[in-house]
């Protein structure tokens, strides 16, 4: 322990060391940008304080557009304005690039160079693809099939509180399987957790561990947890290289059969269009780009962006997933915690529910859906007041970028706060009050205003899917149940977060006492 105390310190003598001597120069402007208390912000992220306190130590710095925080020898900028957000998320991607993940061999190893961090020509291949592959996998009735299963899972629990936050993490992580690459993984069979996602979760635990992160020679000291943290790792790559191996298989043959009949799980796609355009993706990367989905759809624990220096992520087509359904398990989770907080919001949306789709339970078409819009209202209130990205993934400009009369010097590193925009009451009227009627009441606000999913030109990928999901499991848990928040609920006055890089519930836990109709 001595050891590893002595190495730390001199890791960080010599990050101080390297910053005092390289320093470039404050370009014009940079030098009136107030500063975050770097001590008080710094001890409330290492110390797990709920973002809403995290932000209250940041707005009470000033209400400029840009504020500067320094995280040891890294120093942050971030945007709070929304004419400055624009002027900076509309720049071409050549020119505003994502960080370099640069810190901590884990970080590196399993996020690798997928469609979230990727840049210049790879970014533009891996989206055309997964674009073109999003729409495509889109699928209401692998949606409405996963549903029926979360139904039959919650019967056997009705006589006490159920965890929804789990239970959306199940069902989120059913439908990454099957509309990412066609398997299933039986998180909705039982309560038991499948073996492959035990390693997962080990994986991104140790992943994450902060002492890893800022000093990377961890990690190849003799320890025990190295080992283990390496054999999940090859077990976890293991399963998705022979996934991806198994498609491309797939798809060869429907190749030689002359085939007219093609898979739309994403993967498959992605896969078939990459021949037809003749754009060449190794496997790889296909593993990288479905890790980013893999982490977004099921993962809670995705947590270092705020708490732990807010840095890195990076490997392809699995990760750009997981960050997506990972989203999508917080906000389901929210709309139905307050729905349960406010009966007579759950009795309205449930009226409309019953309107457009009858009162027998079912999987509502694309054109149903379009018609609920205070259930749309709702999810993207939701969205709005606790987004799954408080803060943007870093920025690394090229070249010097203006934003209002500021220089962003190339390589700094540059974010968005969301949580501030979104609850900034110069927008927002009332911005700590969950208020879906603000969504239906015309009201024209800045377009960048609400960016739960980013903007321009690398705004999310997959948020129309995202969105569809929301609306289709929501409506279909308003026709089968009616819930309330237990008189005992830690979020009984509002609802607790941890501080990640994507937000999750305190203790992973948001309790609520379902009842069928």
């Amino acid at each position: 322990m001595i050891f590893l105390l002595y190495v730390s310190l001199l890791v960080v003598l010599y990050h101080i060391v390297k910053k005092l001597f390289s320093a470039p120069k404050s370009p014009n402007g940079f030098d009136n940008i107030p500063s975050i208390p770097s001590l008080e912000f710094i001890w409330a992220m290492f110390t797990g304080k709920p973002q809403d306190e995290i932000q209250g130590i940041i707005s009470k710095v000033s209400d400029k557009g840009i504020i500067k925080a320094n995280a040891g020898t890294i120093a942050f900028f971030y945007l709070q304005d929304v004419e400055y957000i624009k002027q900076f998320l509309t720049k071409s991607e050549d020119v505003l690039p994502k960080m370099k993940h640069g810190l901590g061999n884990r970080v590196k190893s399993f996020y690798g160079n997928g469609i979230l961090f990727s840049n210049s020509h790879s970014w533009r291949m891996q989206r055309k693809l997964n674009n073109a592959a999003f729409n495509r996998a889109l699928s209401h009735d692998i949606i409405g099939k996963n549903a029926f299963k979360l139904f039959n899972l919650m019967d056997y629990n009705l006589d006490k509180p159920i965890n929804i936050y789990d239970m959306m993490q199940r069902t989120t992580i059913e439908i990454l399987g099957q509309v990412a690459f066609a398997y299933e993984f039986g998180g909705l069979n039982s309560f038991e957790i499948p073996d492959i996602i035990k390693s997962y979760k080990y994986v991104m635990e140790q992943t994450e561990n902060w002492l890893h992160i800022l000093f990377p020679i961890m990690d190849h000291l003799p320890l025990e947890s190295n080992k283990k943290y390496q054999e999940n790792m090859n077990v976890f790559d293991n399963f998705i290289l022979n996934l991806i191996a198994q498609r491309r298989k797939e798809l060869k043959y429907q190749d030689k059969e002359k085939s007219d009949t093609t898979d739309n799980n994403l993967l498959s796609s992605m896969l078939e269009l990459g021949e037809k355009e003749g754009i060449k993706i190794d496997s790889r990367e296909l593993r990288d780009n479905l890790v980013n989905l893999f982490i977004a759809g099921h993962d809670s624990e995705y947590s270092f962006y705020a708490r732990r220096i807010e840095l890195f992520l990076p490997f392809t087509l699995v990760k750009t997933l997981l960050l997506i359904f990972l989203a999508t398990s917080l906000n389901m989770s929210v709309a139905i915690y307050h729905l349960a907080k406010f009966p007579e919001m759950q009795k309205k949306a449930r009226e409309e529910v019953i309107r457009v789709l009858g009162n027998a339970l079912t999987t509502p078409t694309s054109e149903q859906v379009k018609e609920l819009k205070y259930i749309n209202a709702v999810i993207k209130e939701s969205l709005r007041t606790y987004p799954p990205l408080a803060i943007l993934i870093p920025r690394q400009p090229n070249d010097y970028v203006q934003v209002g009369p500021y220089m962003i010097p190339p390589d700094s590193y540059t974010c968005v706060n969301v949580w501030h925009v979104h609850h900034d009451p110069n927008i927002w009227e009332n911005p700590y009050q969950f208020d879906p009627e603000r969504f239906l009441n015309g009201e024209k606000r800045h377009p960048y205003s609400f960016i739960p999913f980013s903007a321009g030109p690398r705004n999310c990928a997959g948020q129309n899917f995202s969105l569809m999901e929301q609306r289709v499991l929501l409506s279909m848990i308003l026709l089968k149940y009616e819930w309330t928040l237990p008189e005992d609920s830690i979020h009984k006055v509002k609802f607790c977060l941890d501080s990640n890089f994507l937000l999750k519930p305190k203790d992973l836990d948001v309790e609520i006492q379902f009842k069928r109709i």
